[in-house]
């Protein structure tokens, strides 16, 4: 297995400007054949990743992992019990991640054949236990992974978007387990009707130190309206208020991504409209920053991360069309939002059909997986 890795020492400004110790960027290469991973990192700072392999339209995800001190990955295990039970065709695709407040992680995806979203879970071993299947029946015009969160209690929230007919007729759907992960509460839906979802656009979802869950997903109202939304809950998921992040006026789903990034003080959101990424506080959602300079192509797939000093370190990929995983690029922000020097990468490419990811170490310094 080859593993490249960089490591770059950043000076943030708002680090120096708190006295703390300037965060560092690791940047590492997923293992061989690896796309769309997704990763955390536990409270030991053990880097814990899965990733996708397979044809666009069935294979499998993996779980490594990887301390600091380590130079490589541990070896692969797989993490849905049933082979070849994952779809993977875009950056929409794949698995997602969660870790739980007693270090269990939460992994979940879906597959077309038939139209399953499922969900898995480790033991206190590490092993991923047989996967459950969260649908009820054949779900109706799956084109994006589920998406999970877990909060302090063990409560485990998968959401998924699915519906009859036109995206317009889409909703936002929630599955509860209130027994960390054992079993499920029926789904039911939890957007808006008015505000549809858009099929081929992914959503994400965060619980924040207060308990406080949201989810941001791109509507599709009237199959034009593709704003970017963020749905709220104060009480562990019965209840929801629905929020406008940002609009985006376009006739066709533009398979976008978005992602979530939960600090000390606050919950920053990053997405794309119109071919550029953004990040915002949840906080102060009309104030979105982004990253200097144009891309050559699209800008596109965000994924954001912030340490406990509120330093960011937002990552995104610029390339043609959805399939292009596009040239990697990072940029440093201030907890102010300022940018820290210009963006960085952009010479090698991310796989095809695949997505960055990041989290940060408990010592504030970053670590990126592409």
């Amino acid at each position: 297995m080859t593993v490249r890795h960089a490591l770059v020492a950043i000076v943030l400004i708002g680090a120096a400007a708190c006295g703390g110790p300037p965060p560092e960027v690791v940047v590492l290469r997923a293992p061989d054949g690896a796309s769309l991973p997704q990763m955390v990192i536990d409270e030991a700072g053990v880097l814990q990743l899965i990733y996708y392999t397979g044809s666009m339209s069935s294979g499998d995800l993996w779980h490594v992992s990887r301390a600091p001190e380590d130079d490589d990955w541990s070896p692969p295990r797989r993490v849905n019990s049933t082979p070849h039970s994952v779809h993977g065709l875009g950056p929409i695709d794949g698995g997602q991640l969660a870790i739980g407040p007693d270090g269990l992680l939460h992994a979940t995806w879906f597959h077309k054949d038939p139209n399953r979203f499922f969900y898995a879970r480790t033991d206190h071993t590490g092993m991923f236990q047989e996967q459950q299947t969260l649908s009820m029946h054949d779900e109706l015009g799956i084109e994006a992974a589920p998406t999970v969160a877990v909060d302090h209690e063990g409560n485990v929230y998968v959401f998924w978007h699915s519906g009859k007919g036109e995206e317009a007729g889409r909703r936002v759907h929630l599955a509860v387990s209130r027994n960390n992960g054992v079993f499920f509460d029926l789904p039911r839906p939890v957007s808006p009707p008015e505000h549809g979802a858009c099929g081929c656009c992914g959503l994400s979802a965060s619980v924040d130190h207060d308990g406080v869950l949201r989810t941001a997903y791109r509507a599709a109202g009237g199959n034009i309206h593709r704003s970017m939304r963020l749905l709220t809950s104060v009480d562990q998921g019965r209840t929801f208020e629905d929020t406008l992040i940002q609009p985006w006026e376009i006739g066709a789903c533009p398979v976008a991504t978005t992602t979530f990034a939960v600090g000390a003080e606050r919950t920053m959101v990053a997405w794309e409209t119109q071919g550029q990424v953004h990040v915002a506080d949840v906080a102060s959602l009309g104030e979105p920053f982004s990253p200097p300079g144009e891309g050559a192509f699209r800008r596109k797939n965000p994924t954001v991360a912030t340490n406990e000093a509120g330093d960011l370190l937002l990552a995104w990929g610029d390339g043609p069309g959805y399939q292009s995983g596009g040239a990697f690029h990072w940029q440093l922000f201030d907890r102010w939002g300022g940018a820290v020097g210009g963006p960085a990468g952009g010479h090698d490419p991310i796989p095809a059909r695949s997505v960055p990811t990041m989290a940060s170490y408990p010592d504030g310094s970053f670590v990126i997986v592409y």
